[in-house]
């Protein structure tokens, strides 16, 4: 008899919420080892080499390129780079649909794509700005996301995708009320963009990625809770920042409502929390006089027992969502 992965995870997760005394967990050892086996440490190693490779080969790519730019004719740079994309796609078609060396060559095709990119606008000087390179990197790797629906290959688009935003807003005509990357409007844009991505993965993940992980709208909530915490804490010092408290309350609770009730995420929950908690000890250095002694050793007192309340309460959370899980 063997446990799989699922099945250890819910003998500990029984454990752990106290549904299972120690010598029915011991009933279950003696049935099966609780380590992971020979062939799950091979998947492990599988993904790790094959997407490092991957990362890898797409990082040697450009530094090549940078490190003999001035020996290489544009032609040749173009046809390595095309040789690359080329030979990405080539592995993707030989390998078999939604396998770990179809996955690792779509994401060396969009590295490639973003680096053919990158040469085309040295070599021939469009006079587009970066962030246009951006987004046309954006646009021409979404179909490989689509084709992979890997985690790895949608995480480079999101970090892509944002950049292009910060990259667009302090300088793009189209953005024209928006004068600065810091200004308030800016922050709301870059956290409404991440909310979108969150809300498409929130709706149609199990479509967009092939399995059951939670770590697009993880960094996508961080792209939404990140720029709207640095707009609440600069509201206690500008004026120009006071809606970015309001905003900031307001996507707390509907999130806390959201990742506590409707879908429980422990990582959500605790990017809110200690969100809220920079927010608030933020208020308290404005309210108290921050350079006093009292105030310092104050302010440390109070992140020292408020973080020390949220790990509890998520913890809680954690052990709880864990019995469920193992009992349902």
């Amino acid at each position: 008899m063997r446990w799989t992965f699922a099945q250890r995870a819910q003998i500990f997760g029984l454990a752990e919420a106290a549904a299972l005394t120690p010598a029915q967990f011991g009933q279950a050892v003696a049935q099966a080892p609780m380590q992971p086996e020979p062939r799950e440490w091979l998947r492990t190693f599988d993904r790790l080499l094959a997407f490092g490779g991957a990362l890898l080969l797409g990082a040697a790519l450009v530094f090549f390129f940078a490190y003999n730019w001035d020996a290489l004719h544009r032609f040749a740079k173009f046809g390595l780079a095309a040789t690359a994309l080329v030979a990405c796609g080539l592995v993707a078609l030989w390998a078999r649909p939604r396998d770990v060396a179809f996955r690792a060559a779509l994401l060396g095709a969009c590295i490639a794509t973003g680096a053919l990119l990158a040469l085309i606008g040295q070599a021939y000087q469009t006079g587009a700005d970066v962030w246009e390179l951006f987004a046309a990197w954006a646009v021409l790797m979404l179909p490989f996301a689509l084709l992979s629906r890997s985690s790895a290959c949608w995480a480079l688009w999101l970090v892509v995708v944002n950049a292009a935003m910060l990259r667009a807003l302090p300088q793009s005509a189209v953005w024209g009320y928006i004068d600065s990357l810091f200004h308030l409007r800016s922050l709301l844009a870059i956290a409404g963009l991440n909310l979108l991505v969150l809300l498409m993965f929130e709706a149609f993940g199990r479509v967009l990625v092939g399995e059951p992980r939670r770590w697009i709208p993880r960094l996508a909530a961080i792209g939404v809770v990140a720029p709207l915490c640095v707009a609440a804490v600069a509201g206690w010092f500008e004026t120009a920042f006071r809606p970015g408290l309001v905003v900031f309350a307001a996507a707390a609770l509907a999130g806390a409502i959201v990742y506590r009730a409707l879908r429980q995420d422990i990582a959500i929950l605790a990017l809110l929390s200690y969100a809220t908690i920079a927010v608030l000890t933020a208020g308290l250095a404005e309210l108290l006089d921050g350079r006093s002694f009292l105030a310092l050793n104050g302010l440390g007192l109070f992140v020292i027992f408020t973080s020390a309340a949220a790990g509890w309460w998520l913890m809680r959370l954690h052990r709880e969502g864990r019995g469920e899980e193992a009992t349902s």
